[in-house]
């Protein structure tokens, strides 16, 4: 095929290859993936046949804009660019390609938000403590009074008391006793009296939670006056469990005795259950403690209801960038306790309805312990493909792959608060690829598109629920490395070898009943220049409304969203049914200052806007967003997304 171009009279289309102004968002005509290495003139007639021999393409209009491609998942087009000068103006209206400017070459996974996906693992939901969660888990046994009545049995005898001692306790010291043993002490006394000061003793253990403890009056011989209280200090001796089918005992088991100890405290064995209700393992949980043989033993008795191990989840939504289709489907499929340790394995599979994006996912988690530290393996295959028309002539692909290896283990972790460190490592290769060629695109991958990135990974979380509402704070440190044959370039040149921080604040704040207020804010930031899979992205019905899929991206950047959930209607059931939930989004991207990849300026941006969320059915899950961009940018286009339109359909099972 040939490129002819339309003829002005006595004019002609002189076409420079130059570099990219340092000042201002690259614009591409053809890009440089053309490999044109020399200025050139062409006159008016002349028959590209050195061009055809490198690329054989048809285009539809004179001139193409390549201003913005794959937001996020992005072939990074950053090299020289090519200017067209000519009289009169040849820039007649044409359909443009956008292509995000990441500021690099390479690939990223085409996830809805790219920043959140780069955690390591997930965090528990930040929702607020259920009242209901607060009240008592175990029944408090019914125990018989274990008190061994003294030789002395008539209440109408008086007994001479000059001490009181208490032993057997670990709990308590003598000087918590004082305040009900003195009054006694120094005077004849009751044998009731006693009695009731051993109930008071028992009490005192009550009230701190220590239910299977007990004070008694012990057979004695009081000599001297001194009369001895004997504390027995109740203990767990046994776990029974039933209910389990598929799931092994031990795993609820090991649970149950992190809150296990001596003297047994109802609270902590409580906080345990739970957890354990919070399982998705576990449709239900029940539980109650029993006598055991000897006086202050027990036996605690656990019922539990396995969940259907199958889960899942279907969706429908336009979070997706255009030039590879906004509209995409999906499911996640995963099946609980594969093996009966509690184990995970899932699978993903998303793609656009134009069949430009295809991402599948494959994960397995292991539990390791009983504080649910956890071991993750994840795959993610990606396939993209400009199908936006008519650049879909032009071929243009790309494709990567991202291996990760991932643990978390939580050092405190109960109903109220959680924090946990996290480590792993990763590894992404990608390429890209014109009209089925290998080509490089920008300023970062080899001359054939190719870009690896290995990267080690420290994280930090924190959860803290309250009545009110709840906090979530996370920070992750990335290191790259020049493992497994990564990208490596001479500096400034954007590679694997890089340092980075990436942190996220979350509030969840329960206003009244019916509203619901959720802020969060994204920071990102880094000394510097940045392949385009670690760099920072807004845009997007998951990042900043009012604009595309990921238009914008950048080495630091920042995002900060509120939204007031109101609740309109409800079910019969209390479920919410109808919301509104008006919104702001902001968020800005800047690059380190040797970046050789230059944004261009209008890189704060800002939406308001209005979501409408249903849930007709249960696990049914609908919402539409509208924005109104608070500022207007140079490459808007012409989709939905840039009209601030996103929306989602969610089944989960």
């Amino acid at each position: 095929m040939s490129i002819r171009l339309k003829k002005y009279p006595r004019k002609r289309l002189v076409i420079v290859h130059e570099r990219a102004d340092l000042t201002a968002q690259p614009r591409f005509l053809l890009t440089d993936a053309l490999h044109w290495q020399s200025k050139r003139v062409i006159e008016e007639g002349e028959v590209f046949q050195e061009f055809c021999k490198q690329v054989t393409v048809l285009i539809t209009c004179p001139i193409v804009l390549l201003t913005s491609f794959f937001p996020s998942h992005a072939l990074g087009l950053n090299s020289p660019r090519l200017r067209v000068s000519a009289s009169p103006p040849l820039l007649t209206p044409c359909p443009t390609l956008f292509f995000v400017h990441p500021g690099t070459g390479g690939l990223v996974t085409q996830q809805p938000d790219p920043n959140e996906d780069r955690f390591l693992q997930q965090v528990p939901e930040p929702l607020p403590i259920d009242p209901n969660q607060t009240e008592q888990v175990i029944p408090t046994p019914e125990t018989e009074d274990p008190s061994i009545s003294p030789e002395v049995e008539s209440s109408e005898v008086k007994i001479p008391v000059t001490q009181i001692k208490v032993t057997g306790s670990t709990i308590f010291g003598q000087e918590d006793f004082n305040p009900i043993t003195e009054p006694l002490q120094g005077r004849e006394v009751s044998l009731e009296e006693l009695k009731e000061a051993t109930t008071e003793i028992t009490q005192l253990y009550l009230n701190a939670g220590y239910i299977t403890s007990r004070a008694v009056l012990v057979d004695q011989k009081i000599i001297d006056g001194v009369v001895r209280i004997q504390v027995l200090e109740g203990n767990l001796t046994q776990i029974e469990i039933e209910g389990t089918k598929r799931l092994n005992r031990g795993y609820i088991r090991q649970r149950i005795e992190q809150g296990v100890t001596t003297p047994l405290r109802v609270e902590e064995l409580e906080e345990q259950l739970r957890l354990l209700r919070t399982d998705p393992l576990l449709e239900n949980i029940e539980a109650s403690l029993r006598s055991g043989e000897k006086i202050g033993e027990s036996i605690l008795v656990v019922k539990v209801t396995e969940a259907n191990p199958f889960y899942g989840n279907l969706n429908f939504d336009n979070f997706s960038p255009p030039s590879v289709g906004s509209e995409r489907f999906g499911a996640l499929l995963g099946y609980r306790n594969l093996t009966g340790i509690g184990d995970n394995l899932f699978a993903a599979y998303d793609r656009s309805t134009t069949g430009g994006s295809e991402v599948t996912e494959f994960g397995y988690q292991v539990p390791l312990n009983a504080k649910n530290g956890t071991l993750q393996l994840r795959a993610v295959i990606d396939r993209n493909e400009v199908t936006q028309e008519p650049f879909d002539e032009l071929n243009i692909e790309g494709e990567s792959e991202l291996y990760e290896l991932s643990l978390r283990q939580p050092l405190v972790r109960n109903p109220r608060e959680e924090f946990a460190l996290s480590l792993g490592f990763s590894f992404r290769d990608g390429q890209t690829f014109l009209n089925f060629r290998p080509s490089g695109f920008g300023i970062g991958p080899d001359e054939d598109g190719v870009s690896r990135i290995s990267v080690l990974r420290l994280g930090q979380d924190y959860l803290k629920r309250d009545l009110g509402g709840a906090w979530v704070l996370r920070s992750q440190f990335s290191i790259g490395t020049g493992l497994f044959d990564a990208t490596t370039n001479e500096s400034p040149i954007p590679d694997s070898r890089f340092f980075s921080w990436l942190g996220q604040v979350q509030r969840v704040q329960r206003l009244s009943d019916n509203q619901l207020l959720v802020a969060r804010a994204d920071l990102q930031l880094s000394p510097d220049s940045l392949l385009s899979s670690e760099q920072f992205v807004i845009g997007g019905g998951q990042s900043l409304r009012g604009f595309r899929q990921n238009v914008r991206s950048g080495d630091s950047g920042f995002r900060f969203t509120i939204e007031d959930r109101i609740t309109l209607a409800r079910n019969q059931n209390g479920g919410s049914v109808v919301q509104v939930a008006p919104f702001f989004d902001m968020g800005a991207v800047w690059n380190d200052s040797d970046n050789p990849n230059r944004l261009k300026g209008d890189t704060f941006l800002a939406g308001l806007g209005l979501g409408l969320i249903l849930n007709p059915l249960p696990r049914l899950n609908l919402r539409v967003d509208f924005t109104i961009p608070l500022l207007d940018i140079d490459d808007r286009g012409e989709n939905a997304q840039d009209d601030g339109i996103f929306f989602s359909v969610n089944y989960g099972f």
